[in-house]
């Protein structure tokens, strides 16, 4: 079922557990790092894990330093576990497309030393892939102003972030910072309701399935199009 405006408590957890792929986590931290809601229940789950381990190592007897420390490791943990990329360039991250700029969070800055290779579609919208691997890519999508994509599905789950604008999904506005989940059962028909259009970056385990129109009979192909450099 589909999850809109903020992960799931799940997803959370191995987030903090560094259980995620470096793509997906990236955007977990990107979302954590704007919402206040979602850093404090991520804060609150780290406690509860940390009370367990005390809970199941009562024999164990500990000062408050050592529970400090302990606490303090769990958070370095997490730190540990992100992907190690490129130090950011002094000054805000930004990449383009045509005439539209757009100002990267600091969690995502290593974007801006790739060269972005944009498939253009519809009337002024574009994908672009940002990193690939065995369990997904990252994708930048913009939808220009009053465009939509087909409605489809997934095979495999998506994620997004909004990073600029907003768009519409089968009622549902969602805005800059805005995190959803869909899972393989879910369809939807995003178009953006933004004058200045919407760029969303995706994390994206498998191919779309688009359901009709000229796309349907083309999913595996557009699949291949979009993952070429």
């Amino acid at each position: 079922m589909r999850k809109l405006y903020h992960p799931g408590i799940d997803l959370i957890k191995k987030y903090e557990s560094g259980e995620l792929d470096a793509g997906l986590g990236l955007l977990v931290k990107t979302h954590l790092n704007g919402c206040e809601a979602c850093r404090m229940q991520a804060a609150s789950e780290l406690e509860k894990q940390a009370d367990e381990f005390f809970h199941s190592s009562s024999h164990v007897k500990l000062t408050q330093e050592d529970s400090d420390d302990i606490f303090n490791n769990l958070f370095n943990s997490i730190e540990a576990s992100e992907p190690k990329l490129k130090k950011p360039a002094p000054g805000p991250s930004k990449i383009s497309f045509h005439n539209k700029v757009f100002t990267l969070p600091d969690t995502l800055s290593f974007i801006s030393d790739k060269e972005i290779h944009w498939k253009e579609f519809g009337q002024n919208s574009a994908v672009a892939q940002v990193t690939s691997g065995k369990a997904g890519g990252l994708f930048f999508i913009y939808l220009g102003p009053g465009e939509t994509i087909p409605k489809h599905g997934h095979h495999g789950r998506e994620y997004s972030y909004v990073l600029d604008g907003y768009y519409s999904s089968d009622g549902h506005k969602l805005d800059t910072g805005d995190f959803s989940t869909f899972e393989e059962s879910d369809t939807h028909e995003p178009s953006t309701t933004s004058e200045d259009g919407c760029l969303v970056i995706s994390w994206v385990e498998n191919r779309l399935n688009f359901l009709h129109g000229v796309f349907a009979p083309l999913n595996r192909l557009l699949w291949w199009y979009l993952k070429r450099s």
